[in-house]
């Protein structure tokens, strides 16, 4: 017998799939993307658009956050913050207590008409 003679797996790729591999590579180095082509027209004033109101949420987000601790009896180091945080919970405690006045006097009134019926 032959030693070494028979080979069952050659060590080369095939020749589809290196083609298959550069044909990829190329694609990759061809793509546009947003930081090499600057946007024109609507889409800019889309994208002003989209992070004006993402950093809204964030900035109420974030009162939000600091009421809730504030409220929780925790204390912050940044001055901003805990302003915005207090204001929060002001208005928070203002808007419960309106709720609750225009329900008690909804009840007042309504009890004045069942009276007024009888």
């Amino acid at each position: 017998m032959a030693q070494g003679g028979l080979k069952l797996k050659s060590n080369k790729p095939s020749s589809k799939i290196s083609r298959l591999v550069h044909k990829k590579q190329k694609r990759k180095q061809l793509s546009k993307g947003r930081k090499a082509f600057a946007a024109k027209g609507r889409k800019v004033t889309l994208a002003k658009q989209e992070t004006q109101t993402t950093k809204a949420i964030n900035s109420k987000n974030e009162t939000v956050v600091a009421a809730r601790a504030l409220g929780a009896g925790n204390t912050f180091s940044l001055k901003d913050i805990k302003e915005a945080g207090k204001k929060e919970l002001g208005k928070q405690k203002h808007d419960l207590r309106k709720r609750e006045s225009k329900s008690s006097k909804m009840s007042e009134r309504l009890k004045e008409q069942l009276n007024k019926l009888k």
